[in-house]
């Protein structure tokens, strides 16, 4: 067996055991939060990546802070090992930051994942905070209803929420997020794809171009 196969199999049994040891039943306050942390990554030809993130102040409704980290990929994109790619950036951006937050948004899944730890749960079992991931597309679940929003199952479980606002997204817990605490966070940030991860995901375009 080639090393990148060895090396693969062994990050998937990585997230299995984060799995088995996940904490979302402590759950957060939603109406608590003040600060939110959100960050997304942009790449140029696969060899360049940024890392960008932002402060959002949830009463002022505004950005308070910005940074951002360049760097290289530190590994391919493999289907179900996001959090290989980018989480060593997501993590030096949180140190780069330095700024208090309460909760922390990132593009990726949470326990809507094949092994129940996409890149949320990684991150936010290595962080010890309440992390939240926001996706594009499903990987694994059942979505149920109609309208706006509804339930995720995944193996008969409430594991998420899908939401509509001009596309559809899928939001999940990472880590220190109950289910039920999903539905409103999304709609203290206007039942809409979340406005700080808009941000991010623009600042992260414009640096990149930049480079």
């Amino acid at each position: 067996m080639e090393s990148s196969q060895l090396l693969n199999k062994f990050y998937e049994k990585l997230q299995i055991a984060i799995a088995r040891n996940l904490i979302l039943g402590k759950g957060l306050d939603v109406s608590r939060l003040k600060n939110i942390l959100a960050v997304d990554s942009a790449y140029r030809d696969g060899e360049l990546m940024v890392t960008a993130g932002i402060i959002w102040d949830v009463e002022g409704e505004e950005m308070i802070k910005e940074s951002y980290i360049i760097s290289k990929p530190t590994y391919s994109y493999i289907p179900g090992l996001l959090y290989v790619r980018e989480a060593p950036a997501i993590l030096e951006l949180v140190e780069k930051i330095d700024y208090p937050w309460d909760l922390l948004l990132v593009d990726g899944h949470g326990i809507l994942h094949p092994r129940r730890a996409g890149l949320a749960v990684v991150v936010g079992f290595i962080l010890d905070k309440p992390v939240v991931g926001v996706a594009k597309k499903l990987l694994v679940g059942k979505e149920v209803g109609e309208g706006r929003e509804g339930p995720i199952y995944l193996d008969g479980e409430l594991s998420g929420y899908w939401f509509k606002d001009e596309k559809k997204f899928y939001v999940s817990p990472g880590y220190k997020v109950r289910v039920e605490d999903i539905v409103g966070v999304i709609r203290l940030l206007g039942g809409r794809y979340p406005k700080p991860l808009e941000i991010a995901d623009k600042l992260a375009r414009k640096k990149i171009s930049g480079v």
